[in-house]
């Protein structure tokens, strides 16, 4: 994962990753590259300082699906999961 951009770290609610500080399309890219890995199965949280509106579909398109977990300005927070 380390070429992947961004901070990521694992804790108990999944993969956490990180995005903020990137300037776009930056966020979207490191968010997709990291959703098409094969060895990702759990949960991954997002966080971002902004709502990622145009990631939607790309997720939607490769069986993801998200929740808006934290949502407050300069801070937004995804919980993307895999479709079962």
């Amino acid at each position: 994962m380390s070429n992947i951009l961004g901070n990521h770290w694992r804790d108990l609610d999944g993969l956490h990753i990180d995005v903020s500080g990137l300037s776009p399309p930056e966020p979207m890219v490191a968010i997709l590259e990291l959703i098409e890995r094969p060895d990702i199965n759990e949960p991954i949280i997002v966080h971002h300082n902004r709502e990622p509106l145009h990631l939607y579909p790309e997720l939607n398109e490769r069986g993801w699906s998200h929740e808006i977990i934290v949502k407050m300005p300069g801070k937004v927070c995804l919980k993307l999961q895999k479709w079962q």
